[in-house]
């Protein structure tokens, strides 16, 4: 039951975080045109970068932060779900009869 509880949440940060990779793609698609925004679709550490760059210029501060902390988060989850995935974890000890 917890590994997916904890798989559940970590799609809905993921879901939060694809959001805001598109919110701050269409402000790189808007501000820099197509080719950069083209990069950016292809390659989202380009547009994660950019957005910290220009957070302050095109008012998408916030939107940085949210999307730094869910991506955060969502490398823990994932952490966890992983961990919670392994057969026999958390490992139960052994009864030992003399």
């Amino acid at each position: 039951m917890a590994g997916g509880l904890i798989g559940i949440c970590a799609l809905l940060v993921g879901i939060g975080s694809l959001i805001c990779f598109i919110i701050v793609l269409i402000k790189l698609f808007q501000n820099e045109g197509a080719l950069k925004g083209i990069l950016g679709l292809i390659c989202a550490l380009y547009t994660f970068i950019w957005g910290w760059m220009n957070a302050n210029r095109y008012g998408i501060r916030n939107i940085m932060l949210i999307w730094t902390l869910l991506f955060i988060i969502q490398l823990v989850l994932n952490f966890a779900f992983g961990i919670s995935m392994i057969p026999g974890y958390p490992p139960r000890p052994t009864v030992v009869t003399p």
